[in-house]
Parts: structure tokens; sequence; C-alpha cells
């Protein structure tokens, strides 16, 4: 089975439908207002939008729901509670195959934060289609984070140009502009698509300013390693009615 590729930019800019002809992958974020003087703070974006995007963009366009700042930082409370039931939600107005946690370096390998991060990640419910994706920062090491993911069944989140990526049927890298990075060549690009290699669905978000270029130049390159003999598309399954992560996400 070939690789079937999702890549997306930094952030939306325009119309989603105009950047829906670009690219076909999208992060939203979902979080409570911090502008807001109302409380409870309403959350951002509104499902009204969220259902908006899901018409203005084809089936093929796949989103990915980012945990707001209070859920990922993964300490009980009532905003964690609101941004947990919100994301739920979003992803399945935007029928999102993936959840993304990105934790904040407060987050780290210690034995309180692998006890909340375990239970956070349980309450995402069956695991059948949409994929929990987990992206730590600060003290954690691949390797460590890799095993823990692997543990709680969740897909590792890692830079693919400076990381390996872990084994795995769904693959979500993000190619950050880091240092002296600031855009990626066809080498370099030729080199994530072999660290990537062969799975069910890659994720790929493109941090650089010159992400459209980027872009264009890795699905080439995706489409010629296609084209030497890895198989087909596979099958498009998008979640409807709740949110349901695959058991075999890290086998």
């Amino acid at each position: 089975m070939a690789t079937r590729f999702h890549i997306g930019a930094k952030a939306l800019r325009g119309a989603i439908a105009a950047y829906a002809k670009r690219f076909d992958l999208l992060e939203v974020t979902v979080s409570i207002d911090p502008a807001s003087k109302a409380k409870p703070a309403p959350i951002v974006p509104k499902a009204a939008t969220l259902k908006q995007w899901r018409k203005a963009t084809p089936p093929s366009f796949e989103f990915a729901v980012v945990a707001g700042p209070h859920l990922s930082r993964v300490k009980p409370s009532a905003e964690l509670e609101r941004e947990l039931d919100a994301a739920k939600q979003a992803a399945a107005a935007l029928h999102a195959r993936c959840i993304v946690v990105r934790t904040p370096q407060e987050v780290t390998p210690s034995a309180l934060a692998r006890d909340r991060l375990g239970k956070l990640f349980d309450r995402f419910g069956s695991r059948d289609v949409t994929s929990v994706v987990w992206e730590p920062s600060g003290l954690w090491e691949v390797e460590d984070a890799a095993v823990a993911a692997r543990k709680w069944g969740v897909v590792l989140c890692v830079d693919a140009a400076r990381e390996p990526v872990p084994a795995g049927p769904v693959a979500y890298v993000r190619l950050r502009a880091l240092g002296e990075t600031r855009s990626f060549g066809p080498s370099a690009l030729e080199r994530i698509v072999r660290s990537i290699g062969e799975r069910r669905d890659a994720y790929v978000v493109i941090e650089t300013d010159g992400a459209l270029e980027e872009c264009k130049r890795l699905r080439t390159i995706a489409q010629r390693s296609r084209k030497a003999g890895t198989g087909g598309m596979g099958r498009l399954v998008r979640p409807r009615g709740g949110i349901v992560v695959r058991d075999d996400e890290q086998e």
C-alpha cells in the first residue's frame, strides 16, 4: 500500500475554499476564547464556522483538531473539561481523522505527567478511525516519547527532518523552520519521504514561509515514489457520529 499524504501549511490564510485548492490538510485549534469577558468564556472557532468549513472543502480535504492550552497542560480543571468536550465536538463536525495534543514544556516525563497523559488519552474513546496524536516538547526524548506513545496507543508527532518517524500505520510530522532552516529543498524532502516510508497515511504540516512550493515538491516526490511500485492508495474511511480511534495505530 502506498502512503497517502495529507499536506498543510502552518495556519489558514484567506478563505478556506482558496486554501483547499493549494493544500489538503488544516490544523484547527479549539480553545476557550482568552479575550472574552463572559463566564464561562465561549469556545472558538464556533460550531457553525466548523460546519461551514467542512461544507466548503472537498471530501478528500482533511482537518486535524488541535487541543487548546488547558487541555494540552493535562492538569485537571473545569477549563480542561470544556476544551476536551469542544475538541470531540469539533472533530465530529469536521469529520476529522486526527486530534492533536501538543503538550508544553511544563508537561515533563514525570510519573505524575505520564499518569495524567495516559488517563487523558483514554478519554478520547474507542479506537477505530480517528487517530490521537501527541506532540511533546521540553525534556522528552524522542525514544522515550515513542515508547510512551506506543503504550498509550497514540501517534507520536515528530519533526521528520530532524527526528526518526516512529513505526505505525499513521505518521504525523511537523516540518519546522528552526535555526538556519528556512526552507526544505528537494534533497531534504526526499529524505523526509524516505523517513516516513510506507504506511496508510502521513500527515505533514509545513511551517515555512514557502510551504506552498514545498507542498508541491513533496507531492511530486511522493508520486514518483508511488510509481516506483509502492502499491495503491487504500480506502479512505471518514469518521461520522463520534470520536473513534484505531486500536492498532501504533502497531
